[in-house]
């Protein structure tokens, strides 16, 4: 499978996952924000455009400046990371990966993760 195939089927299962998981429903319910996950090798990402917590679209995106909360990385630690193989937390503070956006959207993002593979 092409690699930009593959983060593509794990951003819809991690998709599933957050629209479908109570506690991070709860978590998020208030939460409306447009998230780019970029994969900086391949050139290429998707866009999660999120409503009141629920993730009601996701589509390739133009470039990786396309959104408001953008998580930039190779596409295989992406692919790791949106498994649950890899903590977000630590891929930002070993500088992995890049997130850009507000402090509230990054706690929130890190929250998710946490909630969904702890």
């Amino acid at each position: 499978m092409e690699i930009g195939e593959e983060l593509r089927r794990t951003i819809e299962k991690f998709v599933g996952e957050v629209n479908n998981n109570e506690r991070v429903q709860k978590l998020i319910r208030k939460w409306s924000s447009v998230v780019n996950i970029w994969g900086r090798d391949i050139d290429e990402g998707y866009i999660l455009e999120v409503q009141n917590g629920k993730v009601i679209s996701v589509r390739k995106a133009a470039s990786k400046d396309d959104a408001t909360v953008k998580v930039i990385g190779d596409t295989a630690t992406l692919i790791r990371m949106f498994n649950g193989k890899e903590k977000i937390a630590h891929l930002y503070l070993d500088g992995v990966i890049e997130t850009y956006g507000s402090e509230r959207d990054q706690i929130v993002l890190d929250a998710i993760a946490r909630l969904l593979w702890s």
